[in-house]
């Protein structure tokens, strides 16, 4: 978790290149991060991280 002045920046850089209002976003703060690479949600993943969320969602749905 990145702390201060440089999670701000990132707030701020974030909400200047969205459509999405500033509630979109901070709420995208109280999501999880990414289980595989750690980003935080609406930041890119890492290049190596092959975690995919719509994925992960559409396994869980059906039952084992």
């Amino acid at each position: 978790m990145k702390k201060g002045r440089h999670r701000r920046f990132e707030e701020a850089r974030a909400l200047k290149r969205t459509n999405e209002n500033l509630d979109a976003i901070l709420d995208a703060r109280d999501a999880e991060p990414c289980p595989e690479c750690g980003a935080d949600p609406g930041h890119d993943h890492s290049s190596w991280c092959m975690y995919d969320a719509e994925a992960d969602r559409d396994e869980s749905a059906w039952p084992s």
